[in-house]
Order: structure tokens, then C-alpha cells, then sequence
């Protein structure tokens, strides 16, 4: 029986054949790779030159293995270690290897994960791709995003929810410590996750209490076997001491984010380009749904971490670091064909091109927008040194241009319902 989150091509009609889901998300990968090799861009892993940067990356995953706040996230650090050991190769090989291969697998089990939420296929695949569309991840190895243990921690996680939702506690609560130990953020998905069962009232009173206490138990678990394992390692490698005093220095981060002009520009574009266009179509469409929707607790989960999460990353960590505010990400990338497709596609349709083009104060408006919006990134932004050698301010640029275009055509439909209302 065929897996209907696998959609096969076949070479043959017996021969040879490769799930689809597979093929697009090896290709997003290599072009996610190649564009981190342009020649012209300014990567980790080839710093503005033609060849892999070996020196720069291994001292990445020395650091990491080293520095008290990294060294307590073994996982990636041990991959790169002992596949560079096992085959003898370069430091950068392996870390080129090891990413890239894991934001593959990321990628299929998002898919996955989408398919057990009632996405087709088609739907699964879309998803996918935005994905790997997603700034934090398309850019994933530039600085100043810096990824590292993120997509091990994805893989991790999305594992997690497609386990939760099957409701296969023990392998849940093995998978998720995991994601805890490859990056300690991951604790803050646990409210977003227990909304799942809390918030349907009706459906937590018929629940058995045993039932209850084994959910709690199953959400508690993985954080106390992870708190275990941090007192463990701390004090096996003597890093008690360094540990206070790197969280007694966190709230500098907060200073150094808005020290000067350029710092509160990056740090503010960091949480835009991440965060504020899945924002705005997350407020847009849950007015849309009814109230009970299970989609619709997906869009509150991410906004619960969303309030979580991103005061944290301000005051305690470097914002410039786009990667950081993606968290909340991880609950609506499964869904973002379901919730967001039929109103992306009316939007972005034929039809409404025409209807803007008969608008000319809508259209003037627009044009108006994006005039600002190339002066600010491609003057402004691009004068602070910011962007410079990456494709930082052409993907903001495009970015805002279709948020605008999305806002105008939402704005001029709304509109004509409220006058053919009054009619």
C-alpha cells in the first residue's frame, strides 16, 4: 500500500523510483548550497571566495566545543567530530555535510508532519518549499545568522509533533529531550504544545485523569531529563562557574542590539523579515476561522511563542541573528498551505492584478510604498553596511513588495464587499 505522504515517480512501469518529496527537497538543499558558493556572496562557508573555507569552519566547531554556552549542545559538534574522523576529511566537509544533510531531513519530515495534518500532497510539498523560502533558512549559514545546531534541532522537533500528534509518549519524550540537548530553546514550545489538548475544554473534561497526568507527564518529562543532564555535564566539565557568569553577562546582548543606528536597524529587520510576514497572514486569516478550528490552534501556538520567545531573544541574545526569532516558525510551516494557500492564491491571482490596475489611487499607493521601500534598503540600509556581498536586501525588497501588494488587494476587496453591503 502506497504512503499517501509519498508520491512516487517511476522511470519504468517496475523500475526505479524516487518519492517526489525527496527530489524537491534535495534540489531546495543544493540550491540553498550553491547560493552560499556564489563567488560574491559573503558565507560561513566560503567567506566572499570561490573555495570552502576549512580554516573559518573549523574554528566554528571548536568554538562550539569549547565555550561553556555551546559545549552544553553536544549533538551537531559530535556529528562534524566524528564523521571528519571516520573519513578522514576536512572540518568544513563535514560541516557542509552534516548541515546540509540534516536541513534535507528537516525538510522531509516537515513534509511529513504536514500530510499527518491533513495536507495533500500538493499542500505538504508547498510547505516545503516555504520552508526553505524562509529567511532564516535560506540564509541560513551567512552571517550574521550563523546556524549551527538549528537543523538538527528542526529535525528534532518536527519528529517530536509528528510523535505528539500520534500520541506515542515514550518515543515523544525520547525525541524531544534530544531536541532539548541540541538546543535548550526548544523548552519553549512546551506551553504552544500542551494548547493542543488544554484548550479544548469539553474534550479535557471527558478526559480521564489518568490521561491527563500521563499528557503532563509526557510535556514535564523531556524537561527534567534535560535539567539532569545540564547539572550532569556542568559539573563532570567544571563549567558551573563559567555558566553563571556567561548568564550574568546575557543582558549585555540587550545594550549591544540598539548601541548605535546600525545595530537597531539590523536587530529591527532581523525580527521583521522573519516574523512579520507569517505575522500579518496568521491575523488575517484567524479572524476567518471559527472558533474551535484545530488550525486555528496552530496560529495561536505560534503566537504564544511568539511572546515567548522573542523578549527573550531581544534581552538576552544578539537579534541580528535572524535564526533566533524563527522558533515560532516550527508551528506554522506544517500548516501554511492549509491556513494561508486559498487566500494567497485569490490574492495573487490574474484577476486581482487587473482590479489593482483600475484602482489608481490603490495603484499610485503602492507604487508610492515600494518607492520607500527600495529607497530604505537599497539607500538607507545598504548605506549602514548592512547586506553587504549577501542577498539580504534584494529578499527584504521582495518581500515588502509582495506584503504590500497583499495588503492593497485585501484592502480594495474588503472595500467593494462593504459597498455592495450598502447597496
Amino acid at each position: 500500500m502506497t504512503k499517501n505522504y509519498n508520491l512516487l515517480i517511476s522511470k519504468e512501469q517496475n523500475g526505479f523510483a524516487i518519492p517526489q518529496s525527496y527530489l524537491v527537497g534535495l534540489i531546495a538543499v543544493l540550491v540553498i548550497l550553491c547560493i552560499h558558493m556564489l563567488p560574491s556572496m559573503d558565507s560561513m562557508l566560503n567567506e566572499n571566495n570561490t573555495k570552502i573555507s576549512h580554516v573559518f569552519l573549523k574554528s566554528q566547531i571548536d568554538y562550539h566545543n569549547e565555550l561553556p554556552p555551546f559545549a552544553r549542545r553536544p549533538l551537531t559538534t559530535a556529528l562534524m567530530y566524528g564523521l571528519s574522523d571516520f573519513f578522514k576529511l576536512k572540518a568544513g566537509y563535514s560541516f557542509i555535510i552534516v548541515n546540509f544533510t540534516l536541513l534535507f531531513l528537516s525538510g522531509i519530515l516537515l513534509f511529513r508532519l504536514s500530510v499527518q495534518l491533513n495536507a495533500s500532497r500538493k499542500m505538504a510539498m508547498a510547505n516545503m518549499l516555504v520552508y526553505f523560502a524562509s529567511f532564516s533558512i535560506l540564509f541560513a549559514f551567512f552571517p550574521p545568522v550563523f546556524t549551527y545546531d538549528e537543523p538538527l534541532q528542526y529535525c528534532l522537533i518536527f519528529s517530536s509533533l509528528i510523535l505528539l500528534f500520534k500520541k506515542k509518549w515514550i518515543w515523544f519524550i525520547v525525541f524531544f529531550t534530544l531536541a532539548l540537548v541540541a538546543r535548550e530553546t526548544s523548552a519553549l514550545l512546551v506551553p504552544a504544545m500542551a494548547l493542543f489538548y488544554f484548550s479544548d475544554n469539553s474534550r479535557w473534561k471527558r478526559t480521564h485523569l489518568r490521561e491527563k497526568l500521563r499528557f503532563i507527564s509526557t510535556l514535564l518529562l523531556p524537561l527534567v531529563f534535560y535539567c539532569i543532564y545540564l547539572l550532569l555535564f556542568m559539573w563532570s566539565n567544571d563549567m558551573i562557574d563559567a555558566a553563571q557568569a556567561e548568564m550574568g553577562s546575557r543582558y549585555s546582548c540587550f545594550l549591544e542590539n540598539f548601541e548605535s543606528l546600525r545595530n537597531t536597524v539590523e536587530s529591527a529587520t532581523s525580527l521583521y523579515i522573519v516574523l512579520v510576514p507569517f505575522a500579518y497572514l496568521s491575523v488575517l486569516i484567524y479572524r476567518k476561522k471559527s472558533s474551535f478550528s484545530y488550525s486555528k490552534k496552530f496560529i495561536l501556538a505560534f503566537w504564544i511563542t511568539v511572546l515567548i520567545n522573542t523578549p527573550i531573544v531581544i534581552l538576552t541574545a544578539f537579534a541580528r541573528e535572524s535564526r533566533l526569532f524563527a522558533l515560532p516558525l516550527l508551528f506554522l510551516w506544517p500548516v501554511c498551505a492549509q491556513l494561508f494557500g486559498e487566500n494567497l492564491r485569490e490574492v495573487f491571482s490574474l484577476s486581482s492584478l487587473k482590479l489593482l490596475s483600475k484602482r489608481w489611487s490603490f495603484l499610485l499607493s503602492f507604487m508610492i510604498l515600494n518607492l520607500g521601500n527600495y529607497i530604505f534598503f537599497y539607500h538607507f540600509y545598504a548605506d549602514l553596511g548592512l547586506g553587504d556581498n549577501t542577498l539580504f536586501k534584494e529578499y527584504a525588497f521582495t518581500c515588502n513588495l509582495l506584503l504590500s501588494y497583499h495588503i492593497i488587494i485585501t484592502t480594495i476587496k474588503s472595500k467593494q464587499g462593504r459597498d455592495l453591503a450598502i447597496s
